[in-house]
């Protein structure tokens, strides 16, 4: 019933919306080009163009936080290779967009600064700091920041509200983390499948594009822009999720066409 009430409470007060971009065989190959010519990765292009992008459209409201989350496959022991599981960490940090140089110097720049963050040091760190950390105290960080948000009139509010407002170790750690469920934590948060070289054709089949939903183990409301990025056959696809009341759909739409722009023009 907690997590019922929970649920609830949460699509009372938010709602997600999707934002899909896809790129034909023949933009996805130009932009691939044009990165390799720009000596950045697309990774790196498509992180800058929504920051950008952002810091265009909403000017001083834009947060220049971003997250871009990496593999830890290939940085482990004994690679993952094709194991199941979550081998999968980020890299934080904050950018200022500088409008004085272009899209292409901004990314050299962006991509130099996430380069010297992709070590072991900082990727496991992230992870070592929630696989430590009792199952329970895990379990309670939804409780505590949603249960703000239950109504007097759905089940258990008693029960939630309090331990919402209780102060204890859960609380300091949402505070160090800088995390709170009506406040942006990140500007911009990127996931990258990159190239997955799956056949084109099955029997009378083929597979056209392949298009992630990114999602996140935080709720929405507290990213401006999640995108998720994959290429397959040929054709890069975006997916971009926001939530209504923190980023509009109008809004969205204008960011999406501006960090287009951006990457292709």
């Amino acid at each position: 019933i907690d997590y019922l009430t929970l649920n609830q409470a949460y699509w009372m007060h938010f709602k997600h919306k999707m934002l899909s971009v896809e790129l034909s065989e023949a933009q996805t190959t130009s932009l691939v080009e044009r990165c390799r010519k720009e000596n950045v990765t697309v990774n790196t292009a498509i992180t800058l163009a929504f920051l950008a992008a952002q810091c265009a459209i909403l000017g001083n409201k834009a947060n220049p936080k971003i997250m871009v989350a990496a593999s830890v496959r290939d940085h482990l022991p004994k690679p993952a290779k094709e194991a199941f599981g979550f081998y999968a960490s980020g890299v934080v940090m904050e950018h200022h967009y500088d409008k004085k140089t272009s899209f292409w110097e901004n990314s050299r720049e962006l991509h130099r600064k996430l380069a010297s963050l992709y070590t072991n040091r900082i990727l496991f760190k992230r992870i070592m700091n929630w696989i430590y950390l009792d199952p329970t105290i895990m379990e309670s960080i939804n409780f505590k920041m949603i249960g703000t948000l239950v109504p007097p009139d759905l089940p258990r509010y008693n029960k939630l509200s309090s331990f919402s407002k209780q102060k204890d170790v859960v609380t300091s750690l949402l505070k160090r983390q800088d995390m709170d469920i009506e406040k942006s934590m990140w500007g911009t948060a990127v996931t990258n499948l990159t190239r997955l070289d799956f056949p084109r054709i099955y029997g009378h089949l083929e597979l056209d594009r392949l298009i992630m939903n990114p999602g996140g183990m935080f709720p929405l409301a507290m990213v401006n822009l999640v995108i998720g990025v994959v290429t397959c056959s040929g054709k890069l696809s975006l997916l971009i999720e926001h939530e209504e009341n923190t980023i509009a759909s109008t809004v969205a739409e204008k960011i999406k066409e501006k960090a287009l722009k951006f990457l292709l023009e």
